[in-house]
């Protein structure tokens, strides 16, 4: 028994090493799209802190290791410590959600091994859920879900602004700021953002394909957090659906911000 605990911890210990070398070697650190922020922005939105779990006050504190392939896939998921089934199970659920970027080496991508944590603490669960504003997702009454995590890059019909898409546009012109150190460097562009619509019509992995910089990044993410979705279809079921849409920021002739809804 002795040896085969032995064993074990030698093969721990290397890993942990080898995994070391790899990320100390790395130019850019793997992280998942859109970054920590990100990543707490959609933990505080899609977690379910399970019933028995909140009502017995459990805390844990998830930990899961992974490896993040150069095409972005993982493999090799396992949590660190084994805590309440049902947290756990929230833990995994959460964490097929995300999509990753992998890490850099020489100016290419390469596979790495990362990890993340999960902070289950039932003392925010009210504060969150308040700031939310709501405890269980609102989806659509009586409506089919993909119940797997797949994500789509195309549904029938696509995800549409809750109010329609001939309204989305003037939604963004009134919600837009030009961001004032853009104007005054002067700088225009177009900011690309992907996201992905869940069925929910919340939204999750927002990440930036197309940068621009003087706030202009930031101010996109910002009026797209407000946007409400009605969900997309793929096979007859509310599915998972990635998206990407441009936020235009063009400087006019005098020179003014968007504070009054004027985007061009």
């Amino acid at each position: 028994m002795k040896k085969s605990i032995f064993i074990t911890c030698l093969i721990l210990f290397s890993s942990a090493v080898v995994s070391a070398q790899v990320l100390n070697s790395v130019s850019v650190f793997p992280t998942n799209v859109g970054g920590k922020a990100e990543f707490k922005r959609v933990f505080d939105q899609e977690m379910v802190y399970p019933k028995k779990a909140l009502e017995n006050k459990y805390y844990e504190k998830v930990v899961i290791n992974f490896e993040i392939k150069k095409d972005s896939s993982v493999s090799n998921v396992k949590l660190e410590m084994r805590g309440d089934k049902e947290i756990d199970a929230e833990a995994i659920r959460l964490f097929n959600l995300f999509e990753w970027v992998p890490a850099i080496k020489e100016g290419r991508y390469i596979d790495a091994p990362w990890s993340v944590t999960f902070n289950f603490d039932p003392t925010k669960y009210a504060k969150i859920c308040k700031q939310r504003g709501y405890v269980n997702f609102k989806y659509l009454k009586d409506a089919q879900r993909d119940s797997t995590a797949t994500i789509y890059n195309f549904g029938t019909p696509m995800p549409a602004y809750e109010k329609g898409n001939f309204e989305l546009q003037d939604f963004i012109k009134e919600n837009l700021e030009y961001p004032r150190q853009a104007q005054l460097s002067n700088i225009q562009g177009t900011v690309v953002l992907s996201f992905v619509v869940e069925p929910s019509g919340l939204m999750t992995n927002i990440g930036v394909q197309n940068s621009v910089g003087g706030g202009c990044n930031e101010e996109a993410v910002r009026v797209l957090q407000l946007i409400k979705w009605y969900p997309g279809k793929h096979n007859d079921k509310f599915s998972r659906i990635k998206m990407t849409f441009p936020f235009y920021f063009i400087l006019n002739e005098e020179f003014k911000d968007n504070s009054s809804g004027e985007q061009k």
